[in-house]
C-alpha cells in the first residue's frame, strides 16, 4: 500500500507537467482560440443542433454538397434502421425546430420525400414529459407508406430515456457516433481544400470532446494514458486516484454549504428567501428564492450559473420597472439576458461566480467555487444579498 500511496503522489506531480507543456504549445499554435467557447454556445442544444443540421443539409454553408450528409447516413443512421438504404440524398432536406402538434418541435429532421428520419438532442436539458413518444407518434404517422422509423435520440454518451418505450427510439452519443463521422468528414477532399470548413469542424470536434468529459486533444489524453500504463504500479496508483477524486463529490459539497451556510445568512438580510429544489433530473435546481418587491424574485442557483428574475405574486409588473430589473441585472451581472420568455424577467445559465470566469472546466469550477464557499461563506452570501438589494430599490 506504501508504494501504492507514493506512486500516486508521482503521478499527481507529472500529470500537471504534461498538461501545463501541451497547454503552452496550444497556445503557441493557436489551438485554444475555440470560436464556441469565445461566443459561450458549446453547450447550448439550440446552436450545437443548428451546426449538426448546417453540415448534414446538402445546400450548408460549408459547400460541400450530399457528400457529410451520405457519411451520417451510412456510419450512423443505416448500421441501427436498414431500411434507410434507400434514402435519397439528391431530395434531402435538413429541417431544425420541425413543429408538431402543440407547439412541440422535433430538433433536427431529414426527410427525402418518402423516408422521414427524426433525431432529437439532448445535451444538459432533461426530457420533457412524453417528448419522444410524441415524436415517436407523429414519426408512424408520417412514415405511414414507408414503415416506422424511430426517434434517434442524441446525447452526449447515448443514454437511453427513462420516458420513453425502448421501440419508440434509438439511443445514438455525440462520443461514439457524431465525433467519429466528423474526423471522416475532416478526411473528405474537398474539406482538406477549404481551410474554414476544415477548422470550424476541428473546433467543432474539440467542444463536443470538452462536453462529453474528454481532453479536447488527443496527443495530451494520449501521453496521460501512457504515464498510467507505464507500469502496473502506475495504473493501480491511478485507480487509487480515480477513487479517491470520485468519493469527493465537490458538487454536492457546494450545494451542501450553499443550502446550510450562505441561505442562512442570505435570510438575515431577506427573511422570506426560501431554499427549494425544483424540477427533475437535469433540469434541476437547488436555488435560493429571493422576494424583490414589486410581485418579483430573484433565483440563484447553488452553482450561480443560473440566475432569473422572475414573476413571483402577480402576473406583470409596469414596462418600465421590468426594463430596469433587466438594465440592473445586465450591468450587474455582466451576461447577456437570454430572454426565457413565459414568467422570466431576465435569465442567464452562463454566469459565474465573480474570478471564476476563465474557468472552463465545470469539475474544476465547482472544486474553486467549494473553496470559496467553505472559506467565505458571508462574502458569497452578501454578493447575493447586493444583487437582491440593488432589484429591491428599483
Amino acid at each position: 500500500m506504501t508504494n501504492t500511496v507514493h506512486t500516486s503522489a508521482l503521478l499527481l506531480e507529472r500529470v500537471p507537467v504534461i498538461t501545463n507543456t501541451f497547454k503552452e504549445k496550444y497556445l503557441k499554435a493557436g489551438l485554444t482560440y475555440n470560436i464556441f467557447k469565445i461566443a459561450g454556445i458549446g453547450e447550448r442544444e439550440i446552436i450545437v443542433c443548428r451546426v449538426l443540421a448546417d453540415l448534414l443539409n446538402p445546400k450548408g454553408l460549408h459547400n460541400q454538397g450530399s457528400t457529410f450528409l451520405g457519411l451520417f447516413m451510412d456510419m450512423v443512421v443505416k448500421p441501427f434502421i436498414e431500411k434507410t438504404a434507400n434514402f435519397d440524398l439528391s431530395k434531402a432536406k435538413v429541417i431544425t425546430e420541425y413543429q408538431i402538434k402543440e407547439n412541440r418541435r422535433i430538433d433536427i429532421v431529414l426527410d427525402d420525400g418518402t423516408i422521414f428520419i427524426p433525431i432529437e438532442v439532448k445535451i444538459n436539458a432533461g426530457e420533457q414529459e412524453n417528448q419522444l413518444a410524441d415524436y415517436a407518434v407523429f414519426s408512424r404517422q408520417i412514415n405511414v407508406l414507408f414503415g416506422f422509423i424511430p426517434v434517434l435520440f442524441l446525447t452526449p454518451s447515448g443514454y437511453e430515456s427513462d420516458e420513453t418505450a425502448k421501440d419508440d427510439y434509438i439511443p445514438i452519443s455525440f462520443e461514439k457516433h457524431i465525433i467519429p463521422w466528423l474526423v471522416k468528414c475532416l478526411d473528405q477532399e474537398g474539406t482538406q481544400r477549404t481551410s474554414s470548413v476544415k477548422e470550424i469542424i476541428k473546433q467543432f470536434v474539440r467542444t463536443i470532446k470538452s462536453f462529453c468529459g474528454h481532453a479536447e486533444d488527443e496527443d495530451m489524453e494520449n501521453a496521460i494514458n501512457n504515464l498510467i500504463t507505464e507500469s502496473k504500479d502506475s495504473y493501480a496508483a491511478a485507480l487509487v486516484i480515480h477513487q479517491a477524486v470520485n468519493e469527493l463529490d465537490f458538487d454536492h459539497k457546494t450545494c451542501g454549504v450553499f443550502k446550510e451556510q450562505i441561505t442562512r445568512l442570505v435570510k438575515n438580510k431577506f427573511p422570506d428567501a426560501k431554499y427549494l429544489v425544483d424540477g427533475e433530473s437535469d433540469d434541476q435546481w437547488n436555488c435560493l428564492d429571493i422576494p424583490i418587491g414589486k410581485g418579483c424574485k430573484l433565483r440563484i442557483n447553488y452553482d450561480m450559473k443560473s440566475l432569473t428574475v422572475e414573476y413571483h405574486n402577480s402576473k406583470s409588473v409596469p414596462s418600465d420597472i421590468a426594463e430596469k430589473m433587466r438594465k440592473t441585472m445586465s450591468a450587474t451581472t455582466r451576461a447577456h439576458n437570454e430572454d426565457w420568455g413565459g414568467d422570466f424577467i431576465w435569465a442567464s445559465d452562463k454566469y459565474k461566480y465573480p474570478g471564476l470566469e476563465d474557468i472552463d472546466d465545470d469539475r474544476m469550477y465547482i472544486y474553486e467555487l467549494h473553496r470559496i464557499y467553505s472559506k467565505e461563506p458571508q462574502f458569497a452570501a452578501d454578493k447575493i444579498v447586493s444583487m437582491a438589494m440593488g432589484l429591491k430599490n428599483i
